[in-house]
C-alpha cells in the first residue's frame, strides 16, 4: 500500500510541477511576445525564435537541472541522462508528428517554399548532429559546446535574413520601461523554474525506480509530452488568431532549439551518458520524421489533413515498436 501511495505522490509532484511550470512559461511567452512585438519582428521570426525558446523552457530547464544533479550524484548518471534526454527528444518527435498535425487539422500549417530551408532543414541539421554525437556512447563537454555553437550561429542566420540588427534602433524611450520590466519577469520566472524543474526530475527519477519502465521511455512519453504543452497550446492560439507562421515557426523552431539549447547546454554542463535506444531508435525516429515534414511541405507549402493523419499515425507507431524493441536503457558507451 505504501508503495502505491508513493507512486501516486511522485505523480503528484510531477503534475504539480508541470502546472507551474506552464504557468511560469505562459508569462515569459507573453513578456517575449511583447518585446518581439516591440522590435516590430516579422512573424515568422518570433516563432522561431523568440517563442520556441520561450516554449522550450521546459526541456531546457529539465536538462540544466538534470546535469547538476548528475555532478552531484554521478552514481544516478545514466539514469538522469537516459531521463533528460528521453524528455528532449520524446518532446522533439511529439510535436512535429502529434502536436504539428493537430494544428494542421484544426487550421493550416503554413512555411512558405523559400523559407523551408531556414525551418525544416535547420531541424534536420540539428537532429542529425544529435544523432552523430550520440553514436559515441556519451554527449561530451566538448560536443555541447559544439551545438550550442551551431545555434548561435543559426540565431545570427536568422537575424541578419530578419534585419533584427535595423530593428533594434525602431525602440524609443517610452518603451525602454516596459523593455526593462519584461526581462526582469522573464529571468525572475526562470529562477523559480530551475526550483520547480529540480523537483520534477527528482521525483521522475524517483519514479522510474519503482515502475516496469525505462527512464528513456519515461522521459519519451510522460515529460516529453507534458513539457510539449505550451508550444501546442501557443501554436492553437496563433492558428484561431489566424497566424499561419507563427504557429509553424514555434512547433519547428523548437524542433531546433530543443537539441541543440536543451541537451547542448547540459552536456556542456556535465556530459550524457547515451542510451542505446537513442542512438538505434529515437535520434533515427527523428530524422525521420524531420525528412518527412520537409517533403510534405515542399510539395505544396502546408500540410493536408492526409498527410497530418499519416504523421500522428506514425508518431503511434514510433511508441508501441519502441516499448516493445527497446524495454530497457542500455548504455553504449562502457
Amino acid at each position: 500500500m505504501s508503495g502505491v501511495s508513493g507512486v501516486l505522490g511522485e505523480f503528484m509532484v510531477i503534475a504539480v510541477g508541470v502546472v507551474v511550470i506552464l504557468v511560469l512559461g505562459d508569462i515569459i511567452i507573453r513578456n517575449a511576445m511583447g518585446l518581439a512585438q516591440r522590435f516590430k519582428l516579422s512573424g515568422a521570426f518570433i516563432g522561431l525564435t523568440v517563442l520556441s525558446v520561450g516554449t522550450s523552457i521546459p526541456e531546457i530547464m529539465t536538462n540544466v537541472v538534470g546535469s547538476i544533479d548528475i555532478l552531484a550524484r554521478p552514481e544516478n548518471a545514466a539514469t538522469v541522462s537516459g531521463l533528460v534526454i528521453g524528455t528532449n527528444i520524446g518532446s522533439v518527435v511529439f510535436q512535429l508528428s502529434f502536436a504539428l498535425p493537430i494544428v494542421g487539422l484544426v487550421g493550416v500549417i503554413t512555411v512558405r517554399r523559400h523559407e523551408l530551408a531556414e525551418q525544416v532543414g535547420a531541424v534536420l541539421g540539428a537532429t542529425a548532429l544529435l544523432w552523430i554525437f550520440s553514436l559515441g556512447g556519451t554527449v561530451t563537454r566538448l560536443e555541447g559546446l559544439v551545438m550550442l555553437v551551431a545555434y548561435g550561429v543559426y540565431l545570427l542566420y536568422l537575424a541578419k535574413r530578419n534585419h533584427l540588427v535595423q530593428q533594434i534602433g525602431l525602440v524609443g524611450n517610452g518603451g525602454r520601461r516596459k523593455t526593462v520590466i519584461s526581462i526582469l519577469l522573464i529571468m525572475g520566472c526562470f529562477a523559480v523554474l530551475s526550483v520547480v524543474a529540480d523537483q520534477v526530475v527528482a521525483a521522475a527519477t524517483r519514479l522510474v525506480s519503482q515502475l516496469p519502465v525505462s527512464a528513456s521511455f519515461f522521459g519519451v512519453i510522460c515529460l516529453g509530452v507534458a513539457s510539449t504543452l505550451p508550444e501546442l497550446t501557443t501554436s492553437l492560439i496563433s492558428i484561431v488568431r489566424g497566424q499561419k507562421e507563427i504557429a509553424a515557426g514555434i512547433l519547428i523552431g523548437s524542433a531546433v532549439t530543443n537539441p541543440l539549447v536543451g541537451i547542448g547546454l547540459g552536456g556542456l554542463i556535465s556530459s550524457y551518458m547515451v542510451p542505446r535506444v537513442v542512438a538505434y531508435y529515437d535520434a533515427p525516429a527523428m530524422i525521420l520524421v524531420a525528412g518527412l515534414l520537409y517533403v510534405f511541405l515542399r510539395r505544396h507549402e502546408d500540410l493536408n489533413k492526409a498527410e497530418a493523419v499519416a504523421l500522428i499515425l506514425l508518431y503511434c507507431g514510433y511508441l508501441l515498436l519502441r516499448f516493445v524493441l527497446f524495454p530497457n536503457d542500455i548504455p553504449l558507451a562502457g
